[in-house]
């Protein structure tokens, strides 16, 4: 199957800028702590600014599976079965993130990072339990010789898209470009809570829920303690991205979103209360896109093959420094796509 996503190899930096990179990176262990809320969620108006957060009501939080996943090399899903997303490659690895914009006039300081699990299958996988998740933080940047903008991918109103579950949208394989991320703060040592795993979608029937589940619509507050709260300057940009530290069976959480990309529209970036442009971020895999894809409905048995495959899915050592954001996924991106996110101040 021909795909016509560009090819994009992935982001590496030398180790002599990697070992400087990481003298100068705030890495805050062991001081998050991961709080399970359940399922209410009382805004603190007294800790919440605008466009700092992102709230989204609970008839209209997505029935994906748009989630964070480390799976080890012995769990990774065969994507074999035949579709207009190209099929016949491992399940990526994935961190999720979201960028946001902080008022202009006033610094501030992080305390806590809110989210809030979906209504999918997936919202909360049983090796999710006990799992160690960090949050990075990011300063996002552009310059005048590479502004932001949205490439379409050669996909223009009334297209189809290159990938995506919804194709049929020309926006589905949209990717930002003149976006660059500077490492801040990662945080880390935060133990997910034991929550009973979803097995099934709630889907709602006559305005009630239908099928919800303990682990669906769950809000999980990521706590960061003593040195590791953050302080960030108005007027600046700035993302957080979350992730599992270490791979595990069945191990992924799948978050609240909301997303335009449903729109037979030409790009127009998303905008916060503010006015100011935001879109998700990710990290899929080691990087590479598309993934390599071979048309069969089982992983091949040539051994060469079959690493170059599971290498693809598998997120490479040190992948915190060493793989960038972007919002070029596949078969997904993240352009139009919104967290639901509390930073909750000091």
């Amino acid at each position: 199957m021909k795909t016509y996503s560009p090819k994009i190899k992935p982001y590496k930096i030398s180790a002599f800028i990697l070992a400087i990179f990481s003298m100068l990176t705030l890495n805050a262990q062991n001081n998050l702590k991961i709080i399970d809320l359940g399922k209410n969620y009382m805004l603190p108006q007294d800790k919440l600014v605008k466009g700092l957060y992102y709230s989204i009501p609970s008839e209209e939080v997505n029935h994906g599976n748009t989630s964070i996943r480390n799976t080890d090399e012995e769990n990774l899903s065969w994507k074999g079965s035949p579709s207009s997303n190209g099929y016949g490659y491992f399940e990526r690895n994935r961190d999720m993130g979201q960028v946001f914009n902080v008022p202009k006039g006033k610094n501030i300081k992080i305390d806590a990072l809110v989210l809030r699990t979906s209504k999918g299958s997936n919202a909360f996988m049983e090796g999710a339990s006990g799992a160690e998740i960090y949050v990075i933080f990011y300063e996002v940047k552009s310059s005048e010789k590479h502004p932001l903008a949205i490439n379409e991918n050669g996909t223009y109103k009334g297209d189809l898209a290159t990938h995506g579950f919804d194709h049929q949208f020309n926006r589905c394989d949209d990717f930002v470009e003149g976006d660059q991320y500077r490492v801040l703060h990662r945080i880390s040592g935060g133990i997910c809570p034991k929550i009973t795993p979803t097995t099934q979608t709630a889907y709602p029937r006559d305005n009630k829920p239908y099928g919800e589940q303990e682990g669906h619509l769950r809000y999980l507050k990521f706590d960061f303690l003593n040195d590791a709260e953050i302080e960030l300057k108005g007027g600046k940009r700035y993302a957080f991205m979350v992730g599992f530290t270490q791979s595990g069976k069945d191990r992924g959480i799948a978050w609240s979103i909301s997303t335009n990309v449903h729109a037979k529209e030409p790009a127009e970036f998303v905008r916060d209360e503010n006015g100011e442009i935001r879109w998700g971020i990710r990290r899929e895999g080691n990087g590479t896109l598309p993934p390599t894809m071979i048309e069969h409905a089982m992983p091949p048995t040539d051994p060469k093959a079959y690493h170059k495959l599971v290498t693809e899915s598998m997120f490479p050592e040190n992948h915190y420094e060493t793989l960038t954001p972007t919002t070029n996924g596949y078969p997904d991106v993240d352009t139009y796509r919104t967290m639901e996110f509390y930073l909750e101040l000091k």
